[in-house]
């Protein structure tokens, strides 16, 4: 933690970064375990490691950079190395005029002060920035992309240049785990084919190809899998589900695994849970300001159910958390029904269901409400038992937030009645529903500004003058697309749509009501994000094309 003029827990709430009640908390808990306050509030997640550089930053009269602050000129990250980076903390991204910008996690180190001034015989315009963003730039535009895998490869290559390979099997499946966490992975794909095994990675949504092994290493690798995972080696004729970890540097990784029989042997899927991240602010998922503000008020509410729908995979959780973050937990009881638990917060009463033993989210979330929970959030409503009850304790003074599928905000209605939901339920006790995808973003690193296309500019139904486009680079892996950021519809219904509601209207007369209050659709989201070139109209219509077909599809057939 770092030193700071005046006393840190004021200066938190005059900057709205801190409560009260939270830092009476906090104050407690530093009597009895007797370290740094700071240290305890980010650990009570009260507040984040970067609030207090924040304060730092302007005791020293210098900017705080966050991540999405620092674009970096690939001609600058050339000259830079890894080493070089991890011995001062710091990363110099951009030359302006003759002056070196850079990021520094201590500016006020003599010693890493000198070590970029005898690198680099520049002026120095010098920001504070957190340990995490300095990693974060260090992987994204340093470290060598060359796959663990191929590594291997090459070294036993060397060495069995004509005999037979003895594959070591433990490092191997290792490297395959690496390859996929160094990417920026969602899921670990391991195919079983007639004479390979197919590896894949689901980077931002895609599947990338990675280093593909040898059919016969395939069922050692498998078998290694189930053995971390705790699994039965013995049994593959059955799916089977389980969960490991490891420790990659200083982070904690733990995946989900998921063994399924299949022609030429058990295909694996591995879901990468990072849980060193902790869970994301609202303002840094990438929905708009006004949504934000929505969302912020309706967190605050006694009661009612919320909703976030959206295909598996779309961040929902995520959004859910976000939300929940900005819940002041010292004064109310939050408590959650998961599978799995996906972010760990401190105050938050979290239990994972356990169908095997028959505890579902309908006898959770039953249990929890003799808990005198305020709030609950429930992973997901998959049956009308979940949904009747979540309907019954939104009614009962409670919020309730909780995902449901559906394509988009307005479907929650009709999906709620198919389930068995009665109109009238639905009208008394739905705040709102917040539809969203996650879209992948333009590459900071090749962004070039390129004239729109007429297909372009009429999809926009405005002018502009440029958007942006992505060349293609080794950090984007040449696609021109590397991130993602979410793609959003909030629904708030008013008073003007409760006759709609309470007698089970059609989709298409909500839809109308809901145009005439202001509803953007995931469309209009998307032209937002283009013209302000995060994206592109591409990457917009590749995630939110409809399931049928439009006619000028079926011209070109």
């Amino acid at each position: 933690m770092v030193t700071l003029k005046g006393r840190l827990g004021d200066r938190l709430i005059e900057k709205g970064r801190l409560t009260e009640a939270q830092l009476e908390v906090a104050l407690g808990e530093q009597k009895r375990a007797h370290r740094a306050l700071g240290e305890i509030l980010v650990s009570l997640a009260f507040c984040t490691h970067e609030d207090i550089l924040e304060l730092l930053a302007e005791d020293m009269g210098l900017p705080f950079l966050r991540e999405q602050d620092v674009q970096v000129d690939p001609l600058i990250a050339s000259t830079l190395d890894a080493d070089f980076v991890r011995e001062t903390q710091s990363f110099p991204y951009s030359l302006v005029d003759g002056t070196l910008r850079i990021v520094m996690v201590s500016p006020d180190d003599p010693h890493c002060v000198a070590r970029v001034r005898e690198r680099f015989p520049y002026p120095l315009d010098v920001a504070i920035t957190s340990e995490r963003v300095i990693k974060s730039l260090t992987r994204g535009h340093l470290e060598s992309a060359e796959s663990v895998v191929a590594k291997i490869f090459q070294e036993l290559q060397a060495l069995h240049a004509d005999e037979h390979v003895d594959y070591p099997v433990e490092a191997l499946t290792e490297a395959v785990l690496l390859d996929g966490i160094n990417r920026g992975a969602t899921d670990i794909h391991v195919e079983p084919e007639e004479r390979i095994c197919r590896i894949r990675y689901r980077i931002d949504g895609v599947l990338h190809t990675g280093e593909n092994l040898p059919q016969g290493v395939t069922a050692a690798v498998v078998s290694r899998i189930k053995i971390m995972s705790s699994l039965d080696i013995s049994e593959r004729r059955r799916p089977q589900d389980g969960r490991l970890s490891m420790l990659v540097g200083d982070h904690q990784i733990d995946m989900r695994v998921s063994v399924m029989p299949c022609t030429y042997g058990e295909n694996v899927v591995l879901r990468i849970l990072d849980r060193s991240g902790g869970c994301m602010k609202l303002g840094s998922l990438g929905i708009s300001s006004q949504y934000q503000r929505l969302l912020q008020r309706i967190i605050q509410r006694p009661h009612g159910l919320f909703l976030v729908t959206g295909p598996t995979g779309s961040g929902k959780t995520t959004t859910l958390y976000s939300m929940l973050s900005m819940i002041d937990a010292t004064e109310r009881n939050v408590a959650t029904v998961e599978d799995p638990v996906e972010y760990r917060m401190p105050l938050l009463r979290q239990s994972q269901v356990d169908p095997s033993i028959g505890f579902n989210f309908h006898s959770g979330l039953r249990a929890l409400l003799r808990q005198d929970p305020d709030v609950i959030l429930i992973g997901e409503i998959r049956d009308q038992e979940t949904a009747d009850m979540a309907i019954k304790a939104s009614m009962t003074g409670h919020l309730v937030l909780s995902t449901l599928h559906t394509n988009s905000a307005l479907g929650v209605i009709p999906r709620l009645a198919d389930i068995g939901i009665e109109p009238f339920m639905i009208e008394d006790s739905l705040i709102g529903a917040l539809g969203q995808r996650l879209v992948r973003r333009v590459c900071d690193s090749c962004a070039q500004l390129v004239p729109p296309t007429d297909v372009e500019l009429r999809w926009l139904g405005r002018e502009v003058e440029h958007l942006r486009r992505g060349a293609g680079c080794d950090r984007c892996n040449g696609s021109g697309l590397a991130g993602r950021t979410v793609l959003a519809e909030l629904f708030v219904p008013d008073d003007s749509m409760a006759d709609a509601l309470r007698t089970g209207s059609g989709l298409g007369t909500l839809q109308q009501l809901a145009k005439q209050q202001g509803f953007q659709s995931l469309e209009d989201d998307g032209r937002r994000l283009v013209s302000a070139g995060v994206t592109t109209m591409e990457e917009i219509l590749r995630v939110n094309a409809s399931h049928r077909l439009t006619l000028e599809e079926r011209g070109d057939v």
